[in-house]
């Protein structure tokens, strides 16, 4: 089972917004921190102990279930962006 919560907003960081997320993938928890910005630029880094749980993955970019995982994030995590855009860059 793989799920995701969001931890916290880190707010406005360069011209985007950060936050943390929570992936819990067979009872184990990870720790993702996940940028984007309008431009739908984004960089994702997760908790080390990922790798040495998943061996084969070298580089999370190469994580074959990350399109999934950013799907998910995107849709049923984290608010709209334009509602995430509008509290932390509209300011």
């Amino acid at each position: 089972m793989i799920s995701v919560s969001l931890v916290d907003y880190l707010g406005q960081i360069d011209d985007g917004v950060g936050v943390i997320l929570s992936l819990v993938i067979q009872e184990k928890v990870y720790e993702i921190m996940y940028w984007f910005n309008p431009s739908n630029d984004f960089t994702i880094v997760i908790d080390n102990q990922f790798y040495i749980d998943f061996p084969k993955v070298k580089d999370i970019y190469e994580y074959d279930r990350l399109i999934d995982l950013l799907f998910h994030i995107d849709t049923e995590v984290l608010p709209e962006r334009s509602e995430i855009f509008k509290e932390f860059l509209e300011s």
